[in-house]
């Protein structure tokens, strides 16, 4: 028994110091700083929570630089926000697929785009690109204004009534734009829909995922019934499939059966209409499609519902930014009440262009992406980062980085993107939406989408808090998350 206890001790010592000799050996190659972290775990133990990530991922970078190198656990990992080294990721065939912490999104949302592998992403990709092209997204803003109306309407009762969390109202809006404009199908009448229980599935998936990428032993199915979260998990994996499979369902019906479809487009690049013609052809399965689309309406309602709120609250902690932006929309929109934006209209809001590029630069939609190497990449700096390595693109720390943006670099001033100030940074020193081969295929979609709403908002409606900027925490989520959410009153305008 001792000796077997003693040959034990000694491999596990062997193992341990395998383990410590290939760390160094690594970190010393790569001539990239970070921390060694403890033995087994690395740096894990830093990132057990995620309240506390994005800033444990600011204290490695202000003590060892913009680039540096540790582990997790026994996997090589990198955290980047110097947007040289970020171009030479996303601009590298050699870095397209995303990270292994995204596994959770193929479990709760699917294999889409958003996490699948190349080469069939680049398949995937080419072949659902026209659902985004210029001359679609301006098919739907007459969805996009009128579904604003109906907003209008909602908020008209919270006016002047202190203040409210209006991120609720904000999604069920943006799910409602998503399902019209990319399956072409208006929900707002399912029970589901009106009573906010999709909402609530479509959270429990989002908060699932998210401790699953974080934890990664949630990725098993027994470990989440152990902790409680499998049930909940499962229910609204269910709902959320009977939801998107009703939709096709009746599509591929009206298609079979030669009827017009409630909401009626000619147009064969909608998204559902491409991905059920690519099913057709035998390009796509039943299954693409149904992850396909879940994917894209997923994405679509959470980062815009976001971007808008994020937009106001910022808005209402900075009023003097809020009433420029007021005056610009007054010029183009003298009366208050409805109005129909168009695409000109969008394009002479200048100044809330500059608004919601700092909101994004200030609060970035995602705020670290990942990415790891299927073959050894060379960076521009002569460094090689062999096959195999993690990286995390961290988005929320280059945005706000003083080096990059100056002193006032952590705080809402639009002044950033005038002309001036932004013509000599870096192409990839601001990615809200990331870059490169790998680009969020919706971003056109979304800054659409997002200055209507706005434009429309800010005519009508004046917004304040009293929660300062300065007591903002930020959480570390799939997409951008506060710990406490301010919330905002509406005051009339005329």
């Amino acid at each position: 028994m001792l000796t077997w206890t003693l040959w034990c001790g000694l491999l596990f010592l062997l193992w341990f110091y395998f383990l410590w000799s290939r760390r160094r050996f690594y970190m010393l190659t790569l001539k990239i700083p970070g921390p060694l972290g403890y033995p087994i775990l690395g740096m894990a133990h830093w990132l057990m929570r995620r309240e506390d990530i994005l800033n444990a991922f600011g204290c490695f970078l202000d003590k060892h630089g913009p680039t540096i190198f540790s582990w997790l656990g026994p996997i090589p990992f990198m955290i980047v926000s110097d947007p040289q080294v970020v171009q030479d990721i996303f601009t590298s065939p050699h870095c397209v697929n995303k990270g292994i912490i995204y596994k959770a999104v193929d479990d709760g949302a699917g294999v889409g785009l958003f996490s699948m592998k190349d080469p069939r992403w680049s398949i995937h990709r080419k072949l659902l690109n026209p659902a985004f092209g210029h001359k679609v997204l301006l098919s739907f803003l007459p969805i996009f204004n009128r579904e604003t109306a109906l907003l209008l309407d909602q908020l008209e009762p919270l006016q002047d009534d202190g203040e409210k969390d209006l991120i609720p109202l904000l999604q069920s809006f943006t799910l409602g734009i998503a399902t019209q404009t990319t399956m072409g199908s208006d929900v707002k009448d399912e029970e589901n829909f009106r009573s906010n229980s999709l909402l609530g599935r479509y959270q429990c998936i989002l908060e699932t995922m998210t401790d699953m990428c974080f934890s990664p032993w949630l990725n098993s199915r027994i470990c989440r019934q152990l902790a409680g979260k499998e049930s909940h998990y499962y229910q609204a994996k269910t709902e959320i499939r009977q939801f998107i499979r009703k939709i096709i369902e009746r599509k591929l019906a009206e298609d079979e059966m030669g009827t017009l479809p409630a909401i009626q487009s000619n147009d064969k690049n909608i998204f559902l209409n491409l991905a059920t013609d690519l099913m057709r052809r035998g390009v796509f399965t039943l299954k693409n499609v149904e992850d396909e689309s879940n994917i894209i309406v997923f994405g679509a309602f959470e980062t815009t519902a976001n971007a808008v709120y994020y937009t106001l609250m910022l808005l209402a902690m900075f009023p003097d930014y809020q009433e420029r932006a007021f005056e610009e929309i007054k010029t183009i929109f003298p009366n208050t009440g409805d109005f129909d934006v168009s695409y000109a209209d969008t394009q002479q809001m200048v100044y809330l262009d500059l608004i919601l590029n700092e909101s994004m630069r200030v609060i970035p939609p995602v705020p670290v992406v990942s990415r790891q190497t299927s073959q050894d990449l060379k960076l521009s700096n002569g460094i090689v980062v062999p096959k195999g390595v993690q990286i995390a693109i961290d988005i929320y720390h280059m945005h706000r980085s003083k080096k990059i943006w100056g002193p006032d670099a952590e705080t809402f001033n639009p002044d950033h993107f005038l002309p001036h100030n932004i013509q000599d940074k870096h192409p990839y020193a601001y990615i809200p939406f990331t870059k490169g081969i790998r680009n969020c295929i919706g971003w056109r979609y979304a800054l659409i989408s997002a200055k209507v709403t706005l434009a429309k908002l800010l005519r009508n409606y004046r917004f304040r808090t009293s929660f300062p900027f300065e007591d903002l925490y930020f959480v570390e989520d799939i997409t951008m998350k506060l710990k406490s959410v301010p919330l905002l009153e509406l005051q009339k305008r005329i």
